[in-house]
């Protein structure tokens, strides 16, 4: 398999008058062409952790590589959907898409016309002057969603992308998303996902990395072999058999910090 994404030994400590340890020596590498969900109590460090692999916070010891080039900023080439959304408010839908292509240096009628296809692709080509405010929040995820697949990354990372969504809205953007990442015609074929949710994890991932309790640390990886499309799946004995796998794999280490 080819490694697109090596995350090595990260260590992450918050000072705020003390010092706590977030993530405590955290190692994975992604293989070109995967899914991985990363699970874990609240408070465990994944979005920190998501953070760092973006670019968009710093760890205080460890690296990440992307194609074994250390990432030190935020890339073009790894790109984040966030939970809370992060649409500019007095930006429109597509103003907001265009928005990583405008501070690339990207000609604006290229940009345009990408914003478009990106929007189209999301279901919202209808919505390209809607302001974030006149949009339902699954909408505003699908501008997330267009938005960071605009500078056509390889790798995209989620942060529980779907926590602040109704189970339908949500459902709905998984089905998105996987078809998203199976469209061998777009470059973006990697995705790190964040979640809290067992079974959406089993839903979505080739393999799920379990963290333990602060300090974040990996304790554990489960890999899932149910045939996809996986919503075809979910009354099977194996989904169910994977889901209390995981679920005693969460439960033993949180028993472990006790």
């Amino acid at each position: 398999m080819t490694v697109i994404l090596s995350v090595k030994n990260i260590v992450k400590i918050f000072k705020n008058g003390s010092e706590v340890k977030a993530i405590d020596d955290v190692s994975f590498d992604v293989n070109y062409d995967e899914f991985i969900c990363i699970i874990g109590p609240s408070g465990c460090g994944k979005s920190t952790l998501l953070r760092i692999i973006a670019g968009l916070e710093t760890a205080d010891s460890g690296q990440v590589l992307f194609r074994d080039q250390p990432i030190t900023k935020p890339s073009p080439k790894v790109t984040m959907v966030f939970q809370t959304f992060g649409l500019l408010p007095w930006k429109t839908a597509i103003e907001n898409v265009e928005l990583p292509m405008e501070v690339a240096g990207i000609e604006k009628a290229t940009a345009r016309a990408t914003a478009e296809r990106y929007l189209r692709m999301v279901g919202l080509s209808s919505f390209e002057g809607a302001y974030p405010h006149d949009l339902s929040g699954g909408m505003r995820q699908r501008v997330g969603v267009a938005r960071a697949l605009a500078l056509g990354p390889e790798v995209l990372l989620l942060d529980e992308p779907f926590s602040a969504l109704d189970e339908l809205t949500a459902k709905s953007l998984r089905v998105l998303l996987l078809q998203i990442w199976g469209d061998s015609s777009l470059p973006t074929n990697n995705f790190v996902m964040v979640t809290h949710n067992v079974e959406e994890a089993v839903m979505m991932a080739d393999r799920i990395i379990v963290m333990s309790p602060r300090p974040g640390r990996v304790v554990g990886e489960l890999k899932v072999h149910l045939p996809r499309p996986r919503f075809e799946h979910l009354r099977d004995p194996v989904f169910f058999e994977t889901v209390d796998k995981l679920m005693g794999m969460l439960s033993s280490t949180t028993e472990e910090q006790m």
